[in-house]
């Protein structure tokens, strides 16, 4: 996605659904900074969110807490210990397929995505 595409999916898709104190968080992706300007996020991408009462908060640099392949990975690794070491190539890609299976849809909602 480039700059000009994020733009407009703001604008099209974004907007009109935001409702009054509605908060936009945005992470550290480049496009979200489009091309290191120093302004808010909404005049940055030439968008208008204040406008529909809602606000833009911007992630720390890094912030596991908020991302679902932390929380993969970190069962991964639980599912891998108890494995023996010849097994672990082998079965490396069922434990994704399983871990992700019965966790996908709870990591996103802890992740504060819409899941319903």
């Amino acid at each position: 996605m480039k700059g000009k595409d994020f733009r407009e999916f703001v604008e099209s898709e974004l907007i009109p659904k935001l409702k009054l104190k509605d908060v936009t968080i945005v992470d550290n992706l480049n496009i979200h900074k489009m091309e290191g300007i120093e302004e808010p996020f909404a005049e940055r991408c030439g968008c208008n969110i204040a406008s529909a009462g809602a606000r833009v908060e911007s992630l720390p640099p890094y912030s596991p807490d908020f991302n679902k392949i932390e929380m993969l990975w970190s069962t991964i690794k639980s599912m891998v210990r108890l494995l023996p070491t010849q097994a672990i190539e082998a079965t490396v890609g069922s434990t994704c397929f399983e871990a992700g299976r019965t966790n996908f849809k709870n990591w996103f909602t802890k992740c504060s995505y819409c899941t319903s």
